[in-house]
């Protein structure tokens, strides 16, 4: 059943502050949104939000996200991305890539019931074979060309893109970094 105009109004002062949740609501107690501590050290939403809680001390999260779209029963999986500096970790000798990558995918995302948010390897593509690349286009992962210009260049775009997994995707998400930086 859908909620009127006048439902969704009353339910912002039981809907959780996203601002607050990151930790910088400006507004503090003039907000008109919930401020829940106890809610926000854990990740669990209330199986009772938006329909029947109507506890503004609720213990679980009430996320603003379910007026948009119905309840699905599919729980989403945890997202996990992988970043690939090639030129730290190179392919080893005699291995094809797209073997590696698929014996990474199975390990890592199948296995463990995950779903995979994005694969990407990290290089001056020039500096890889051709046999190389195309066995990386093969595995579907997303080479991304870092000129040698500058040195860190690599690793700068490394650190773009996981700003930008972190903008995207919320816990449980899951990263693995395969570089031989520390």
């Amino acid at each position: 059943m859908a909620a009127t105009d006048s439902e969704h109004s009353s339910l912002f002062s039981l809907t959780d502050c996203i601002y607050f949740a990151n930790g910088n609501c400006m507004f503090k107690r003039k907000c008109n949104y919930r401020h829940c501590q106890i809610a926000m050290k854990q990740l669990e939403e209330c199986s009772k939000w938006p329909d029947t809680c109507r506890n503004i001390d609720c213990p679980y999260r009430h996320t603003g996200q379910r007026f948009k779209t119905q309840k699905s029963p599919v729980k989403e999986k945890g997202r996990v991305s992988f970043f690939w500096d090639i030129e730290n970790v190179p392919i080893p000798k005699g291995q094809q890539p797209f073997d590696i990558i698929q014996r990474i995918r199975d390990r890592l995302v199948v296995q463990p019931g995950l779903q995979e948010a994005e694969f990407s390897c990290f290089c001056d593509t020039t500096t890889i074979s051709h046999e190389n690349r195309l066995s990386l286009h093969h595995a579907n992962v997303d080479n991304i060309n870092v000129p040698t210009g500058k040195p860190g260049a690599v690793d700068l775009k490394i650190l773009l893109a996981l700003d930008r997994f972190e903008r995207n995707y919320r816990p449980p998400a899951t990263v693995v970094l395969i570089s031989g930086d520390i």
